[in-house]
């Protein structure tokens, strides 16, 4: 950004050294070129829809306490007190 600003209106940027402003910058944050933003995008959403429906694939198995379990676990804490 600095190398930006001082430049003047009349000088020509030097386009090789801002490219690898923006290369240096890609590497840095482990961006591959080769990579699209909207493919990103796209697995992004897909990875997010997969996530939902293992979570909730995850709370449908699980079985229910029963409610003798319930009452035992409140017994046994209100008798350690």
């Amino acid at each position: 950004m600095d190398y930006c600003r001082s430049l003047t209106f009349e000088q020509e940027p030097d386009y090789a050294r801002c490219i690898r402003f923006f290369d240096s910058c890609m590497t840095r944050h482990e961006y591959d070129p080769r990579v699209y933003d909207y493919t990103w995008k796209q697995n992004r959403l897909s990875k997010d829809k997969e996530m939902l429906k293992s979570a909730m694939m995850n709370v449908i198995k699980k079985k229910p306490k029963k409610e003798g379990e319930k009452d035992d676990a409140k017994a046994g804490a209100a008798g350690a007190k």
